[in-house]
């Protein structure tokens, strides 16, 4: 059944509240973590039965709650000094819920268990409002606590929801108009972080097992620090730092919101319930006697409801001052914009390879591992193919990459035009880095780790000099790892002149690992340049043919009929009657895909003059009717490839003009050279091309050939490096491991306070600015004696 429901809703749209869940009567709507560690909504087909009531009670969907007090009274709170030392402001949550308790009603709030997962529960007395206290920034899990507490407000029992404006405008969708009994309590957020996160956080950083208690705010330090506070069962206590610890820079620094955070229209005024608290951020610019460094609670009242609960919780408070909204806006987020951190896509990516420790340390220093030099910038199918799969490789392998883009003139280029396929896919699929002039290139040596060029026709002279010698990696530094995957020169020869081939040579001397496409360029590498390489395949028979499955899946376009696919790069009289030939005899309608280059489509359409050439092809296009053919003609050696890949029947045709190495290379290695030939219309005269291939003995090459290019790339990428320098002292460096990262219980990681550190923090701010000074005045003079 084709309706839409909930599960249409885009990531970025989705606040993951659950009402949806609950409203369907149905059963088919499930919350389900997606690969970052969010929960989305997920819609079972044969459940649903197309009512659309998940949509119209999305609090997403719907229009935002209006009727609260676009201007609510804002108030300064402090409990007593016992209470705000025990809680991550100035107390006011536990203030709110005693009052509520005392009135036979329960509490709804966040508590976090042994195994550190962070939900929603039901508390009835004091004790169980204890684990609810103290902040925790992590995306909670709702579980079933809507309809729990709709059971209990039909029985007429008052309940305290306190969470995010979006759980509360989800709960208050969820409940309709029958709210009677519910006081809602909305905390002043900055966005959800994901929860896998900070499970890898722990895990890897100290073991979970052997954690006891984790606060993600202590104020040991004092309380405008942004210090997380990790007590582990061995009675010792690790200190966070935001500028250190991974987990606590990353939330600070936006890298683990959820998407639809960084638009959230219930962050602006009016606010969703009928009280909000948080931090009275900047209080003491307003009045310094409001923040003595133990934590100030920020109250609104956003409606009549909010304010008889305030008013009834004033007379256990330490200070209850009225203060103007604009003196608490600072470092509190009243706007519905709040900026993501612009490699938080990237993080989430890395966090699929390597250690949550690294992601944030790569992605806050806009750092890669690698970084891919080549052609995978034009508009040709075949590059784009062989350049997504060394990518998904390299990835595979535990490394971050970064796609160098077309180096030289950075002006209007046609190639790299936002509009061409090429690059739209290179925007959506790639970590593109900014164009650079050819002497500018040596910066990407303080952004990447190691350098690759390759896989294609890199080495092919008529290609490369337009470049410069960056192909050559000039511009990388010695102590930078640098290696040639899968390299080609076209062609069995090398047209540099003798000067170049001097030049190239020394070039070549310099790189770690050399791999090149075919078995004539390891003898011009030895031959010309003097220097080994080893024959692997292109990086397309070596990626995981899921790897292309998924890109195929992307595609939007349906084919339901069979059909030949022709992939021809230059067109001729020749080719068109093999095309028809072919049709004719194997019974199949044809669709054509042309060179990808725009600036040549009108061209060759011309030239081949037949019906059903497709416009508009995505890479996406490209791969999905390789995949669903039943039969390929095709003068790409990269169409030939695809063929392959997919078990299709195919003729090849041989181009000239674009090197017919390659082709001779490819198809003697897969012992295929039957099905390829240099004039087309041996095509027509030859039956053989009507029949079936048996692909067992090219699977078991193809298998072969792939361990042997993953054993190569891996020991290319990590082997060791030795360099030679005339710095003064010897310098080793060795990788960051598991046991590196991890934190020794065994050894002291607390920070003592001092006695007189301990009473500077409890001082009121305006007596630590006065002191400060005095006390950094002092030890300086003594350091001077």
């Amino acid at each position: 059944m084709s309706v839409k429901h909930i599960g249409d809703l885009k990531k970025t749209e989705c606040y993951g509240c659950s009402a949806c869940v609950y409203s369907c009567s149905f059963g088919a709507i499930t919350m389900e973590r997606d690969s970052e560690g969010f929960r989305y909504p997920v819609v079972d087909e044969e459940k649903c039965t197309g009512c659309g009531k998940c949509r119209k009670i999305c609090p997403s969907i719907c229009p935002k709650d209006m009727s609260n007090a676009p201007e609510p009274e804002s108030y300064a709170v402090w409990a007593d000094d016992k209470l705000r030392m025990d809680s991550t402001s100035g107390g006011a949550f536990t203030l709110i819920a005693r009052n509520i308790l005392a009135q036979g009603g329960v509490v709804c709030g966040v508590v976090m268990d042994e195994k550190f997962h962070i939900f929603h529960t039901i508390a009835t007395n004091e004790k169980e409002i204890e684990p609810m206290r103290r902040s925790k920034y992590v995306e909670s899990d709702l579980g079933d606590m809507f309809p729990r507490i709709k059971e209990l407000l039909e029985k007429g029992t008052k309940v305290l929801f306190t969470g995010t404006p979006c759980q509360v405008a989800g709960l208050k969708a969820y409940l309709g108009n029958k709210r009677e009994g519910l006081i809602a309590v909305d905390l002043m957020c900055h966005g959800g972080t994901s929860p896998k996160v900070f499970e890898r956080y722990l895990d890897e950083t100290f073991g979970r097992e052997n954690v006891k208690r984790f606060y993600f705010r202590t104020k040991y330090y004092g309380y405008n620090g942004t210090t997380c506070a990790v007590v582990l069962k061995d009675g010792q206590t690790y200190m966070g730092s935001g500028e250190l610890d991974p987990f606590v820079k990353g939330s600070y620094r936006s890298l683990f919101l959820r998407k639809s955070c960084e638009d959230c229209k219930f962050a602006s005024m009016p606010r969703q319930g009928d009280i909000t608290i948080g931090d009275c951020w900047g209080i003491a610019k307003y009045k310094a006697e409001l923040s003595d460094g133990r934590g100030t609670s920020l109250i609104l009242v956003n409606n009549e409801k909010g304010r008889k609960i305030v008013e009834e919780i004033s007379a256990n408070t330490q200070v209850f001052e009225k203060v103007p909204l604009e003196a608490v806006t600072w470092k509190n987020r009243f706007k519905e914009h709040m900026q993501a951190h612009s490699q938080r896509d990237r993080f989430f990516e890395m966090l699929n390879y390597t250690s949550m420790h690294k992601a944030v340390k790569y992605c806050m220093e806009n750092r890669y591992d690698v970084g891919v030099l080549g052609v995978w910038f034009g508009c040709n199918y075949g590059s784009i193919a062989t350049y997504y799969g060394l990518m998904k490789q390299l990835q595979g392998l535990g490394l971050s990459v970064l796609m160098i883009d077309k180096p030289g003139f950075v002006g209007r280029d046609r190639e790299v035009a936002e509009e061409n396929h090429s690059r739209v896919f290179a925007n959506t699929h790639f970590h593109v880095s900014k164009r650079y002039k050819l002497n500018e290139l040596r910066i990407l040596n303080h952004i990447c780790d190691s350098f690759v060029i390759g896989s294609d026709q890199v080495w092919n002279h008529g290609i490369a000099r337009n470049f410069g010698r960056s192909f050559l990696m000039d511009f990388v530094r010695d102590e930078k790892k640098k290696v040639a995957v899968a390299a080609s020169f076209g062609h069995d020869r090398d047209f540099r002149s003798n000067r170049e081939r001097i030049i190239a040579s020394e070039y070549f001397k310099r790189f770690d690992a050399i791999s090149v496409r075919e078995e004539s360029a390891v003898g011009i590498m030895k031959r010309v340049f003097g220097v080994d390489a080893t024959r692997v395949l292109d990086p397309v028979f070596s990626t995981d043919r899921q790897v292309y499955d998924d890109i195929a899946a992307e595609s939007t376009r349906n084919e339901t009929e069979p059909y030949m696919l022709t992939y021809i790069l230059d067109p001729t009289p020749e080719k068109k009657e093999v095309i028809r030939h072919l049709s004719e005899k194997l019974g199949l309608r044809t669709i054509h895909i042309l060179d990808g280059t725009p600036w040549n489509y009108e061209s060759n359409k011309e030239k081949l003059g037949m019906d059903t050439i497709l416009e508009n092809v995505t890479f996406q296009d490209w791969v999905y009717y390789f995949k669903n053919s039943s039969y390929v003609l095709t003068d790409s050696c990269h169409g030939m490839s695809f063929a392959i890949i997919y078990h299709k029947p195919f003729a090849g045709i041989g181009n000239a003009h674009r090197g017919m190495t390659r082709f001779a290379s490819l198809t003697k290695l897969f012992h295929v050279e039957d099905r390829f030939v240099t004039n087309p219309l041996d095509i027509i005269k030859n039956d053989h091309f009507l029949e079936p291939m048996d692909y067992t003995q090219v699977e078991e090459i193809m298998e072969k050939e792939k361990a042997f290019f993953q054993d190569w790339l891996k020991n290319a990428m990590f082997s060791e490096k030795t360099v030679k320098t005339y710095q003064a002292y010897p310098a080793k460096i060795e990788t960051t491991e598991a046991a590196d990262i991890h934190v020794k219980i065994n050894e002291p990681i607390q920070v003592k306070q001092t006695f007189l550190r301990r009473v500077y923090y409890h001082l009121p701010v305006k007596v630590q600015n006065k002191v400060k000074p005095i006390v950094k005045n002092y030890f300086k003079k003594k350091a001077q004696q």
